[in-house]
């Protein structure tokens, strides 16, 4: 999937946030759904901190989109120009496109990992987290390339390589 549909200006016929069809993936609730497939939050979000989830399609089979509701309090786009790309393509482990739960696991410890270096150093943020169709692809608008690929790498370190490709 190096083009996705959904990169292509693909628009789901399903209103955004609405989750109720995502019952239908292998038997389980919404809710369950997001969890398998982002991780549990440790404690209720800020309020700047919520996020969305909507269902798309490529090529028949389903999409899962976690958009973030809002940007973080005092992050202003002008000072973040530079969208950051991550894809992580992986092998489906079921016919509806979607990760295993051991590659899902990790995937949330890649999440964290850059979550804490990059809005924990404001250097970027994360808007946007499609999966599906043996890709996960996380979208983060960054200050400086330079600076937010310096703090991948140093938060990075010490953990096995993850399979992913940065397009900056």
């Amino acid at each position: 999937a190096s083009n996705p549909a959904w990169r292509r200006g693909l628009q789901s016929s399903r209103p955004a946030g609405r989750v109720a069809e995502l019952g239908s993936l292998g038997g389980t609730t919404p809710h369950a759904m997001f969890n398998r497939l982002f991780g549990k939050k440790k404690a209720e979000p800020p309020p700047d901190d919520r996020w969305t989830v909507a269902q798309g399609e490529d090529n028949g089979l389903p999409l899962i989109f976690r958009i973030r509701n809002q940007r973080p309090h005092g992050v202003e786009p002008p000072a973040y120009p530079h969208l950051i790309a991550v894809s992580w393509p992986y092998e489906p482990a079921n016919e509806f496109g979607m990760p295993s739960s051991d590659v899902t696991a990790l995937m949330t410890q890649f999440e964290e990992l850059l979550d804490r270096a990059l809005e924990g150093s404001q250097s970027a943020f994360l808007t946007v987290v499609v999966t599906g169709n043996g890709t996960r692809e996380w979208q983060w608008y960054s200050r400086s390339p330079e600076e937010t690929m310096g703090l991948v790498n140093q938060a990075l370190t010490g953990y096995e390589p993850f399979p992913v490709q940065f397009s900056i």
